[in-house]
């Protein structure tokens, strides 16, 4: 069936589409979105959504991204990123006030050869080694074990991920 010439945002019910609902006031969820691909080994592919202006246990600005896990059968009308748990997506922390990540993000093919797709996000304020504005690039690793309800970019050791 082909789509209508206009389409109401407002009528998304879950069978033909859904909204992703941000959780604060300047949080600027959406400022990125894209596939993630299929980061989870599931065999469904997954989105990514960034959220630069989100302050992760209070870190001014420090950005959010979301994955939410793909699923056969759909979703309900909306989703809340407060409500992923690991099992139907999850979060992930920018580091320091000001970082900004997720300002940019997508998926990176499978860079680790594992066979599972993996992620990139930019944080387009970050002072590596203390070069301010510099900026700095984090790429996740997916994995088929599952992953928590939220993963902290300072948690990247090499075995989950890195920065650039």
């Amino acid at each position: 069936m082909p789509f209508p010439s206009q389409f109401e945002l407002s009528s998304l019910n879950g069978s033909n589409g859904f909204a992703i609902n941000g959780i604060n006031n300047g949080d600027v969820s959406g400022g990125s979105v894209s596939s993630a691909g299929d980061i989870n080994g599931d065999g469904i592919d997954d989105l990514i959504i960034g959220a630069y202006g989100a302050d992760p246990s209070g870190r001014s600005d420090a950005g959010q991204s979301y994955v939410v896990f793909g699923r056969a059968g759909g979703f309900s009308a909306s989703l809340n990123f407060s409500s992923l748990s690991g099992s139907n997506g999850f979060a992930i922390n920018g580091i320091n006030n000001g970082d900004r990540s997720g300002r940019s993000v997508s998926s990176a093919g499978d860079i680790n050869g594992d066979g599972i797709d993996d992620l990139i996000i930019g944080a387009y304020g970050a002072d590596p080694s203390g070069r301010n504005g510099a900026g700095q690039s984090y790429v996740v690793f997916g994995r088929a074990g599952g992953f928590s309800a939220s993963l902290n970019l300072s948690s990247l050791s090499g075995s989950n991920g890195f920065a650039i």
